[in-house]
């Protein structure tokens, strides 16, 4: 959980006033990126695509409410027959039983896609989960500068980008 009393878990993207300065994410170990799209393969499959953008919205919504699932910070946007999704998630382990529950929006929905227009070729869907690696230098690079809270450093801990990056410098020098 992060140190800076005026971050807000499960933040959404909503712009937000301007951070003025350079700041830098430090999540703590074990944080997941976590992508995912939906995309309509053709113009008549958007009737089908547009009710399911609107329930991972839904889905979207119920893991903001529900911190207990471990969602970090979530920020979506739609291009042309594309939806996507950028998420940060507390852990892997969190990140999967919530996929997995069925007693949350995404089980349910996953099976009626899998047993419905998921074998038809109409809708295609993407995801990518990545666990990041910030303990090791040169794994992990943020910068944030005169920017509203965003992306890693509001899902986990924004830091001053000069004291971190002394800190790091200082790390890598010693024996």
């Amino acid at each position: 959980m992060p140190a800076d009393p005026q971050h807000s878990p499960a933040l959404q993207d909503d712009g937000g006033p301007v951070l003025p300065g350079r700041f830098m994410a430090e999540p703590p170990p074990g944080t997941v990126l976590f992508m995912f799209g939906i995309r309509a393969n053709s113009l008549p499959a958007m009737r089908h695509w547009l009710p399911l953008w609107r329930q991972t919205q839904a889905m979207i919504r119920e893991q903001r409410a529900r911190p207990e699932c471990g969602l970090l910070w979530s920020t979506s946007w739609r291009e042309g027959r594309e939806g996507t999704v950028l998420q940060y998630w507390r852990t892997m382990e969190a990140l999967m039983a919530y996929a997995q529950d069925m007693q949350f929006i995404h089980g349910p929905l996953w099976k009626a896609f899998n047993h419905g227009i998921g074998d038809s070729g109409q809708i295609g869907i993407w995801h990518e989960a990545i666990v990041i690696d910030a303990e090791t230098p040169g794994h992990l690079h943020t910068i944030y500068r005169d920017v509203p809270e965003r992306g890693l450093a509001a899902a986990t801990t924004r830091v001053d980008a000069e004291h971190r990056a002394m800190r790091t410098y200082l790390r890598a020098k010693r024996p």
